[in-house]
């Protein structure tokens, strides 16, 4: 079974199912009770991204994505880079990223789950995006989901 970039299958459904139809503020607060708040939270999301890669859907891109996700206790700075067939992710920042994408936290997990369209969130802007837009816009198709 390919994993989720939440973790398990189990992990996933469990996330989901503690953010939709919840409110920013009680999302923020979510993030907030889990131990590690934030920072362990996106540390699980993306360490797990790149087992749930699929290169194939990628068509041999070669792209670097920039995160900047504001919650409690910070901006937090993530990055996904596809090189070589191979997602490679982690905490900081990368030099000169094809696409930054920057959000609140409850947006980046709705989207994430897939309780909100990455394209409304873009639109509303809920996500402020820079760089190379087609990329932004196929990146999610890149990841399997359970």
């Amino acid at each position: 079974m390919t994993q989720s970039p939440a973790g398990s299958a189990s992990a996933f459904h469990e996330l989901r199912s503690s953010i939709e139809g919840r409110s920013e503020a009680d999302i923020h607060a979510y993030v907030r009770e889990r131990e590690g708040g934030a920072g362990a939270l996106l540390d699980l999301v993306f360490g797990e991204m790149p087992g749930a890669f699929l290169p194939e859907r990628a068509g041999g891109r070669e792209l670097s994505f920039q995160y900047e996700i504001v919650a409690d206790g910070g901006p937090w700075f993530y990055f996904a880079d596809v090189r070589g067939g191979a997602c490679h992710c982690g905490r900081g920042t990368l030099p000169d990223p094809s696409v930054t994408m920057t959000m609140e936290i409850p947006v980046f997990l709705q989207v994430l789950t897939g309780t909100m369209a990455p394209v409304r969130a873009f639109l509303t802007r809920r996500i402020r995006v820079s760089g190379d837009m087609m990329a932004a816009t196929k990146f999610e198709s890149w990841f399997a989901r359970p």
